[in-house]
């Protein structure tokens, strides 16, 4: 981002060399305060930066969060938003809030999971450091992880900092990628939502500093405004998350993420796959997280890989597990593999590459009740 106050300081250093003894002394302080303002002014503009502030999706370390129950209690803006855009308030949750369970294959060192990818969620770690910030400017709503407990933000400070009339909008709903904001209105805001875009959880350059002093994880602070020219929000938000899909906690800096794949290819009876048989690929998904599931993951010898999805095809269920080695992973996984409780034939097949690369190099293992 710009350098704030530079104007300013660039103005001071440029001005030109003056006889202090010759001058008029209230011309100088005059000149003085006139530079302070306009320093002032840079600093100011500089804490107003705004961002979309984005949880890591693509990165297995980094895994969020899901509710067991109906995730749609946490839609607290009005079904009816669109006709009341400037005027609208959150539902509040808190005085009726039970504590409810959430699932996921989360590490300690994510402070920013998410709720669905879409409901901001913090770790008590981050609750514990923003605390004054957060309860501000919205409701701590615990939620139970095995981890222990992590709390959804219900936001309750809305603004109206898009200018709705000289913004890109469809329906009357504008286009993040093309805001014209009313400035002066971001001067008091911290982390906040704006009422015209209820989904994204924003936040000025302040919140962002903050998180970075505290070295917290897992946030990505997307700029919405102001952009340099040649900048947009999609190309930045793109380029952002691809980053983070790469992203290690600070005692992992050795390890690779993933470069690999290994399949595990269930053979189903027909054509069509039987319920029995996607119940059964369920149970075997369920034993592989398990198997790989380090909350901790201290150490880059523990992570062996993770399971990213599965795919129903005819005759089959394939099983997709991105690993930074292939053969290191087969080889933790054998015993279980050959134990599997799987009523057909299956594979394993291990792929030089990350599974969406048609060119990597495929060795096929057969496991189980076909001899290799």
């Amino acid at each position: 981002m710009r350098n704030s106050g530079a104007p300013a300081l660039n103005r001071l250093n440029k001005r030109p060399a003056t006889n202090l003894q010759g001058a008029n002394r209230a011309e100088i302080i005059c000149e003085l305060k006139s530079i302070a303002s306009q320093y002032t002014s840079e600093v100011t503009r500089f804490l107003m930066n705004l961002y979309h502030i984005h949880p890591v999706t693509d990165n297995p370390l980094f895994e969020g969060l899901a509710l067991e129950s109906n995730s749609t209690v946490l839609k607290t803006w009005p079904i009816d938003w669109k006709h009341h855009i400037t005027t609208w308030e959150t539902i509040p949750l808190k005085g009726i809030w039970p504590i409810r369970q959430v699932v996921g294959n989360l590490r300690q060192f994510n402070d920013y999971p998410c709720v669905n990818l879409t409901f901001p969620a913090f770790s008590q770690r981050a609750v514990d450091l923003l605390r004054d910030v957060l309860e501000a400017n919205g409701e701590l709503l615990p939620v139970r992880h095995k981890l222990g407990i992590y709390y959804v933000f219900n936001c309750t400070c809305l603004a109206n900092v898009i200018d709705l009339s000289k913004s890109k909008t469809n329906s009357g709903v504008p286009d993040i990628g093309s805001l014209i904001l009313n400035e002066e209105k971001l001067s008091d805001l911290v982390i906040f939502k704006d009422r015209a875009l209820p989904v994204y959880q924003l936040c000025t350059q302040s919140f962002v500093d903050r998180v970075a002093s505290a070295g917290l994880q897992g946030f990505i602070f997307i700029p919405v405004w102001p952009l340099p020219p040649g900048m947009t929000y999609h190309s930045e938000r793109y380029r952002l998350c691809k980053l983070a899909e790469q992203w290690k906690p600070n005692s992992l800096g050795t390890l690779d993420i993933t470069g690999n794949t290994v399949v595990l290819r269930l053979c189903c009876r027909r054509k069509k796959v039987a319920k029995d048989e996607i119940a059964a690929a369920e149970g075997i998904i369920s034993h592989l997280e398990k198997s790989l599931y380090d909350p901790y993951q201290a150490q880059p010898e523990s992570y062996f890989g993770n399971v990213e999805g599965t795919d129903v095809v005819d005759f089959e269920i394939r099983v997709f597990i991105s690993t930074p080695d292939c053969d290191r992973l087969l080889t933790r996984l054998m015993p279980s593999l050959q134990e599997l409780s799987w009523p057909g034939e299956f594979y394993v097949v291990k792929r030089r590459g990350e599974f969406m690369d048609g060119q990597a190099v495929e060795e096929y293992v057969r496991v189980g009740k076909l001899v290799q």
